[in-house]
């Protein structure tokens, strides 16, 4: 029996051990989650899981970040808020520059040739009807010969009958000078009754007729030149209107009937003013109308060509204004609007083609420039924080927000639109909760330590 009271003391005082054994490990244990570690002032804890049923912005569980009042003053802790606002909503996108393909001229020649000269390069700025290159056109010097011949062939025929004018003009004037004298003598002879009245008669009708004779050659000469002259011009007028379409200028025309020879160089002259910005041609080359020799463009006003991502398609028309920065003026904003948007959505990118007409003084903007626009696309009511409250985790963003004493729940948020300082946030936090801006990154680096 003695035995038996010995045993059952034993295994009572072992219990009893254990027990004690087992409450000093759990005060341990609650020490050191509490401990406060005296170098920095943070008061360490655990994550602390926590289901947002109280916050309907919460994106998922939040952790529990606690600092001591002397962490957070060498922090520099200060606070924003979230804050609804009325802010132009805006579309994101990247693109490029591009001519305007509507002030773009494309230079071609009238006449199939070979180039010898070309008179400017890419980037230079000419006016309207600055000489571009020469070509030496075999139809243009076919022309001009068959111009010549024709006039000339006129011209042999005039002086032809001109000749044989001028004779008969002047058999006439010693005819008529002839028939003065003997009507004159036999005048004088009527007076003195020794010839008959007759003879008179007949003396001054030669002599009238004479005289009609002569006025009718001058008439006739008159009329000759007057037909050859239009007889000229009805024979070269054809000749005149092709050279005129082969880009042969009327002063040049008159010049080559001036002179007598035959030039078969013909300029190309800019149709409009602007910019050289492509060169297609050289010295040498035979060219024709197909062939583009030049294009000229006018840089004043330039497009933007950029891909719009298919959740915003329902966001974007015609008319809406951008805004377009390029990395060239960093300080500068360029303003336009939306002159098109495609009718489909390309199922390669499955994006939407935009482009937007962008008035470019000073020639900034040049073609192939990398730029980032924004599309204006209206007034929207919306929640936003300052945007220096908002920390990197990983994919996400989180937030840190103040629960009372030296505590923050680090929230997970769903950020929208980018409003420079400020930045849409459509979930994670509630009108006006206050978030830490100064010192948030303090807090993302404690949580990442107590990760």
């Amino acid at each position: 029996m003695a035995l038996l009271m010995r045993e059952m003391k034993s295994v009572v005082c072992g219990l009893a051990g254990v027990m004690l054994a087992l409450s000093a490990l759990t005060l341990s244990s609650c020490e050191r989650q509490e401990k406060t570690n005296t170098d920095t002032g943070i008061i360490e804890s655990g994550p602390k899981p926590k289901k947002g049923a109280d916050n309907a912005g919460d994106t998922g569980d939040v952790r529990q970040i606690r600092l001591s009042a002397e962490a957070q003053n060498e922090a520099g802790i200060q606070y924003g808020y979230a804050e609804e606002r009325q802010l132009d909503s805006a579309v994101k996108v990247t693109g490029e520059v591009l001519a305007n393909a509507d002030l773009q001229t494309h230079v071609t020649t009238p006449v199939t040739g070979r180039v010898t000269d070309v008179l400017v390069r890419v980037g230079d700025k000419i006016n309207e009807g600055k000489e571009l290159i020469k070509i030496r056109s075999t139809d243009i010097e076919q022309s001009e010969a068959d111009l010549l011949q024709n006039e000339s062939q006129v011209r042999a025929d005039l002086k032809q009958n001109l000749l044989q004018i001028d004779s008969d003009t002047a058999t006439a004037e010693a005819q008529i000078k002839l028939s003065e004298s003997t009507f004159k003598r036999i005048s004088s002879l009527v007076d003195e009754k020794i010839a008959s009245r007759a003879d008179f008669e007949t003396s001054k009708t030669q002599w009238e007729k004479d005289k009609i004779t002569l006025d009718a050659l001058k008439r006739k000469r008159e009329a000759t030149i007057n037909l050859a002259k239009e007889k000229i011009e009805l024979i070269t007028e054809p000749t005149k209107t092709k050279l005129r379409l082969l880009g042969v200028s009327d002063e040049a025309i008159v010049e080559v009937l001036k002179t007598r020879k035959v030039d078969p160089f013909v300029p190309v002259l800019a149709p409009e003013s602007g910019i050289i910005s492509e060169r297609l041609v050289n010295v040498g080359e035979l060219v024709d109308p197909t062939k583009p020799l030049f294009t000229i463009g006018d840089y004043h006003n330039v497009w933007l060509k950029a891909d719009v991502y298919e959740k915003d398609v329902s966001k974007v028309h015609e008319g809406q204004p951008i805004v377009l920065e390029v990395d060239s003026f960093p300080n500068e904003k360029f303003t336009g609007r939306l002159n098109y948007v495609a009718d489909s959505i390309n199922p390669d990118t499955r994006t939407l083609t935009v482009r937007a007409e962008v008035p470019n003084p000073g020639l900034k903007l040049k073609p192939k420039m990398f730029a980032r626009m924004k599309i204006l696309v209206g007034e929207n009511r919306v929640l936003t924080i300052p945007t220096a409250a908002v920390q990197d985790a990983g994919t996400s963003k989180v937030v840190y927000v103040p629960i009372g004493g030296a505590s923050f729940e680090e929230r997970h948020i769903r950020l929208g639109n980018d409003y420079g300082d400020e930045v849409e946030v459509l979930q994670g936090v509630r009108p006006g909760e206050r978030v830490v801006t100064k010192g948030s990154f303090d807090l993302r680096s404690e949580s990442l330590r107590q990760s």
